[in-house]
C-alpha cells in the first residue's frame, strides 16, 4: 500500500513538473527596466511547439506614475527580447515617452507612448543621422507599402521615417488620436512597426484589438502581426501593448 501511495505521489509530482515545463516553454520575459515609478519588460508567448503567438511590451500600473517631465529630447527606453528567444525580424524595442506629444500639432500632440518594434540592431539604428534626408525620403517599393498608408517626408535620427495610416481617425478627420499603428522605414526598407497610445487611453484600462494591414510583400523573412492589442489586466494591474496573430513570411 505504501508503494502504491509513493507511486501516486511521484506521478503527481511528475505531472506538476510537466505543467511547469509547459509554462516555461510558452511564456518568456525579458529584462525589466525602470519606467516611471514602476517596471516594464518584453514578453513573448508561444504555443507548446515553440511557434510565436504574441510579442508584447508589458508594464505595471506604477509605470504610469512619476514619468519624466521637461526632458528634451524625450526619453527613450530600450527593451530587449528574452534570452534565448529568436523572433525574426525583431531585434529590440524602444518605448518612447512623449510628455507633450509631437508633430503634427492637433493630431499627435497628446501625452503618449510610441512603441517601436525594430527590425535592425541598435548599432544600425544609432547610425541613422540627422542629415540622412535621401535615406529618409527614399520611397518604399510599391509592394511593400500597405494599402492606404502614406509615406511622410523627413525623418528622425536614431529612428527613421514614418508611414501613417490614412484610415486612422486622427488622420481621416473622423476622430481624435487614442491609439494607432504606424510603419517605419529607412533607405527604402521597412525598419520598424509602431503602435502608439495615449496615456489617457491607457488610464481608461482598455482592452481593444485592431487590425494590422499588411503590404503585398515583406522585405524580410519572419513573423508579422495581423492584429495589435492594447489591454489592462485587472487581476495583475498590468498593461500590455501586443503584436499578435502572426503570419510567417519567407
Amino acid at each position: 500500500m505504501k508503494t502504491q501511495s509513493s507511486l501516486f505521489v511521484l506521478f503527481i509530482l511528475l505531472l506538476s513538473a510537466c505543467k511547469e515545463d509547459a509554462a516555461v516553454r510558452t511564456l518568456f520575459t525579458g529584462p525589466e527596466i525602470t519606467l516611471g515609478n514602476g517596471r516594464a519588460w518584453m514578453a513573448v508567448r508561444t504555443d507548446p511547439a515553440g511557434q510565436p503567438l504574441s510579442l508584447a511590451v508589458e508594464f505595471d500600473a506604477a509605470a504610469l506614475e512619476g514619468l519624466p517631465t521637461g526632458q528634451f529630447p524625450p526619453p527613450s527606453y530600450v527593451l530587449r527580447l528574452p534570452d534565448g528567444v529568436d523572433l525574426p525580424p525583431y531585434d529590440h524595442v524602444t518605448l518612447d515617452w512623449n510628455e507633450h506629444g509631437h508633430e503634427p500639432m492637433h493630431v499627435y500632440d497628446k501625452p503618449h507612448f510610441d512603441v517601436h518594434f525594430y527590425f535592425m540592431s541598435e548599432a544600425e539604428r544609432d547610425r541613422i543621422g540627422p542629415d540622412d534626408s535621401l535615406a529618409f525620403n527614399q520611397p518604399l517599393p510599391a509592394a511593400n507599402l500597405p494599402v492606404d498608408y502614406l509615406e511622410t517626408p523627413g525623418g528622425v535620427p536614431g529612428m527613421g521615417a514614418h508611414v501613417v495610416d490614412l484610415r486612422s481617425p486622427e488622420i481621416s478627420g473622423e476622430g481624435s488620436f487614442t491609439h494607432t499603428f504606424i510603419y517605419g522605414k529607412y533607405a527604402g526598407h521597412l525598419n520598424f512597426l509602431e503602435p502608439m497610445v495615449t496615456t489617457e487611453f491607457l488610464r481608461s484600462k482598455p482592452d481593444v484589438t485592431a487590425e494590422v494591414r499588411h503590404p503585398q510583400a515583406w522585405q524580410e523573412a519572419g513573423y508579422y502581426p495581423t492584429k495589435y492589442r492594447i489591454s489592462h489586466d485587472a487581476a495583475t494591474d498590468r498593461y500590455a501593448i501586443t503584436l499578435q496573430g502572426f503570419v510567417r513570411a519567407n
